[in-house]
């Protein structure tokens, strides 16, 4: 008897064992293609998949071109960048209260008041992440399509400042205070003494007016090294199964990694690459601004790609672009050696390109004797080439050049940074040299 009951406790448990099988066969479910894809990618250490970069966030990356101060119609800037990042740093700790949103009839027309510009528009939704803000949820209401590019700060009677972010059609601002004498006299003492300043001359335009430095200038150039980055680091990070790539050697000397959908060149000098998925439909999904740039960031963050000084130079819903800087000077390039650039297609990244190699180390070569801003003003003025409305920029800044040497032994690459004048037409920098009257593409 005791027999039977052990057969019987045994066949419940096997019947037992076989249901909870069944069971689990039926309500399993794999896992994606991209799920499968990303338990590969956790195969590769940290090493392969850093760059040896930074991490950056909206704030770090976001930052003006120019701070001006309008003393009686009269403008000055900073002589030095790095001045001007240090008084910029200042200004988004100081606390923002009272935020109100109004119309507006173009700029703020005070005796003395600066002015802070931004590469290219912005939301407004971004303004706490740039600025300590005490209570922006007052204005989290605001439309969507309220975009900013310049800010004026005013000097109240009261030791207060107030900051209005002005829409880019002119007609709508965002107004908040700031009450700290402290840093009011600060501004105020820039204002009194010109400390830092020179005079700027100014391309009137219909909208958005250009500030340059007024007199002639001497600027240092620079001359460095640099070496290469890896490439299958820029590999690991943007295929989706780095281990299922294969690579091949170009007769012209580059190399291409690919797999069924994806490419990624490396040019023949190796200093940058180019990647491109491409999307099957262009059915583009509704993006804001703010969803484009924190996932552009979130991808470089992702393998440490900040490896040199970059800041947002241009962004719309689907391109976006990032300018490297040196000693607070943007740098340009023809060969996109001075870029990074994204293009976003549902959601997904459809194209990367970015350089791949370090800046050793740069010194001052030469000292170089720039034209003054008021005769770039009038050579624009005065040359029929350039429509003036189609000019959204004008500033100083680096020619990158380099030269690759290899022996038996080893492979060197030297650096040149050649101070020039730089005008954005349309989106693109040219350089512009009025004693050849030619101008330079180097974007």
């Amino acid at each position: 008897m005791k027999l039977e009951v052990i057969k019987s406790y045994t066949l419940a448990i096997l019947v037992g064992i076989s249901l909870m099988l069944s069971f689990s066969l039926w309500s399993y479910q794999p896992k994606d293609k991209g799920e499968m894809l990303d338990d590969e990618n956790e195969l590769l250490n940290e090493e392969q998949i850093n760059l040896g970069g930074s991490e950056e966030s909206r704030k770090s990356l976001v930052q003006p071109t120019q701070i001006i101060f309008d003393i009686n119609d009269t403008y000055y800037g900073f002589t030095s960048p790095v001045n001007r990042q240090i008084l910029y740093e200042d200004m988004t700790s100081w606390v923002l209260y009272n935020l109100h949103i109004s119309e507006a009839n173009g700029p703020p027309k005070n005796e003395n008041q600066v002015e802070v510009i931004y590469p290219d528009e912005l939301p407004l939704a971004i303004v706490p992440s740039l600025f300590t803000v005490n209570d922006m949820e007052q204005v989290d209401n605001i439309e969507d399509d309220f975009s900013f590019q310049r800010l004026y700060i005013t000097f109240q009677s009261d030791h207060s400042l107030t900051f209005t972010f002005l829409s880019t059609d002119g007609k709508t601002q965002l107004r908040a205070e700031v009450n700290n004498a402290q840093k009011y006299n600060l501004l105020l003492d820039y204002v009194s003494t010109l400390e830092s300043l020179e005079k700027y001359a100014v391309l009137e335009k219909e909208t958005s007016p250009i500030y340059l430095p007024a007199g002639p200038i001497k600027a240092l150039g620079y001359k460095g090294s640099m070496s290469k980055l890896q490439p299958e680091i820029l590999k690991n990070a943007l295929f989706k199964d780095p281990l299922g790539v294969y690579e091949t050697k170009s007769v012209e000397n580059e190399i291409w990694y690919q797999d069924s959908l994806r490419s990624m060149q490396v040019f023949d000098n190796g200093l940058n690459m180019s990647f491109i998925h491409p999307q099957e439909t262009q059915n583009l999904n509704a993006v804001t601004f703010l969803e484009l740039f924190d996932q552009s960031i979130a991808k470089i963050n992702g393998y440490k790609g900040w490896v040199e000084d970059f800041n947002l130079e241009s962004i719309n819903l689907m391109n976006i672009r990032y300018q490297m800087h040196v000693e607070g000077y943007p740098v340009f390039n023809y060969e996109g050696l001075a870029t990074i650039e994204q293009r976003w297609v549902n959601n997904e990244l459809e194209e990367h390109k970015q350089p791949l190699y370090k800046i050793n180390s740069n010194v001052p070569d030469q000292t170089y004797q720039l034209d003054s801003g008021e005769a770039i003003i009038s050579y624009i003025k005065d040359n029929p080439t350039y429509n003036l409305e189609k000019v959204e920029d004008i500033q100083i800044g680096y020619r990158l050049g380099y030269q690759i040497t290899t022996d038996e032994y080893a492979e060197a690459i030297t650096l040149s940074l050649t101070p020039g004048w730089f005008i954005k037409i349309e989106g693109d920098w040219v350089q512009v040299n009025l004693d050849e009257e030619q101008r330079k593409g180097v974007s």
